[in-house]
């Protein structure tokens, strides 16, 4: 081998080397933003609930005015609406949020756009097996699912 392609070998090797350091620096920055994204994603998830708590219901409902303006989100508003919910209580909340009656396919949709990651025939098998153990839920006679109003209790009058 020749002296200069020995120097291109050693120049290749020396590159390889700093893409490796550089791939390994990478890797680190990316498990950072990971536990930042979890971090974010809970104290999200923990504002949620504490809104639906004082609502009454969810603030992503269509009928629901939000009083602020919602600015740079716009359409985007609700992308992590069901993050760090269980797929019962996701699904429930889904079915809250509409006007109409949900198939399969569109509770999927609204679940896969408000957050929950998954291959959607992984979902599509998730969300078919809450909804069968989900207490609640009443299918439809065209096969589509509603959560039904909740009815105010009557109220004893005190003698």
């Amino acid at each position: 081998m020749n002296t200069q392609d020995k120097d291109l070998i050693r120049g290749l090797l020396t590159e390889l080397v700093n893409e490796e350091t550089a791939l390994g620096d990478a890797k680190s920055q990316f498990a950072a933003a990971r536990v930042r994204f979890d971090v974010a994603s809970r104290k999200y998830a923990a504002v949620r609930d504490m809104v639906t708590a004082q609502l009454g219901h969810s603030p992503y409902m269509k009928s629901f005015k939000w009083p602020v303006a919602v600015g740079r989100l716009g359409a985007n508003l609700g992308q992590y609406r069901f993050t760090h919910m269980k797929p019962g209580d996701a699904i429930i909340a889904a079915l809250k949020e509409g006007e109409e009656p949900l198939a399969l396919e569109q509770i999927v949709e609204r679940l896969s756009s408000g957050g929950i990651r998954f291959p959607k025939s992984m979902l599509t098998r998730m969300v078919n097996a809450a909804l069968m153990k989900t207490a609640g839920i009443e299918k439809t006679k065209n096969g589509k699912y509603i959560y039904p109003k909740e009815k105010p209790e009557d109220i004893p009058f005190e003698s």
